[in-house]
């Protein structure tokens, strides 16, 4: 858990990044639409072929993906469209925003 947690963190750092820092709009698009897909996809793979889990993980983990979703949310509402671009708002927005995922990887390797 404490893996699949960091690399999807990590993935919404990059997203964010991308979504903030990528020009032109098609070249974004074309990342996103590609890159996100892929990642889940492998994710979801691995995933799969490791189906132990520690118990009560899931009530754990849930909190680490709503808290990852609402400030992803919460950086693209404010950082859309008068910040693109703009590399001051959107590299601290991506290490905010991959925050709970990754400091719920260090607690589940602890668990």
């Amino acid at each position: 858990m404490s893996t699949y947690l960091a690399v999807f963190g990590v993935g919404f750092a990059v997203l964010t990044l991308v979504l903030g820092l990528v020009e032109p709009l098609s070249l974004r698009l074309i990342l996103i639409s590609t890159g996100w897909p892929l990642l889940i996809g492998v994710m979801v793979v691995w995933a799969t072929r490791r189906p132990a889990s520690l118990r009560g993980s899931s009530s754990r983990v849930i909190k680490y993906w709503i808290g990852t979703a609402a400030l992803y949310g919460i950086a693209l509402v404010i950082g859309t469209p008068g910040l693109v671009g703009e590399a001051r708002y959107w590299i601290p927005a991506a290490v905010v925003v991959a925050a709970p995922l990754l400091i719920g990887a260090v607690l589940e390797r602890r668990a």
